[in-house]
């Protein structure tokens, strides 16, 4: 019997990079809020074994608020050697979206829930990701 190693996903930390919050309104908790989730995939060349997710979230709700969040989740694959691009492209585009975005959502209930009664506590829907996320460019790429 041959034994072998499961390819591993390490999650080595998520920073919040960018963070706005315009509240026009008390918030009423009845309106619904407009999600938008935009994850990209970076892939820094000095790194061959990382990658970075870059989340975009803005919730808005017309009258109430604007927030904007924008998130970079650091990842690692925790096997050295050199991992099937099928497995690659799954733990990239599907996997690390869905790891990264349950910090997200809390970043966003606490922050909610500690500015006061300006909105009150806002907790978001979990999302599903699916589909290939936008590679963006290292500098290297945009100068050549």
């Amino acid at each position: 019997m041959e034994i072998t190693t499961q390819p591993s996903l390490i999650l080595q930390g998520v920073d919040i990079l960018h963070v706005n919050l315009n509240v026009i309104n008390k918030y009423d908790h009845k309106t619904p809020i407009d999600l938008k989730v935009d994850p990209k995939v970076f892939y820094p060349k000095e790194q061959p074994s990382h990658f970075k997710i870059i989340m975009d979230v803005i919730l808005q709700c017309e009258n109430y608020f604007d927030l904007s969040i924008v998130a970079i989740g650091n990842f690692g694959f925790g096997n050295e050697e050199e991992l099937p691009d099928n497995v690659k492209k799954t733990f990239v585009n599907t996997n690390a979206p869905a790891i990264m975005f349950p910090y997200v959502r809390a970043f966003i209930s606490t922050l909610s829930s500690n500015i006061g009664n300006s909105t009150g506590t806002i907790v978001i829907p979990s999302q599903f990701f699916k589909g290939e996320l936008e590679e963006l460019p290292s500098e290297a790429d945009k100068n050549n």
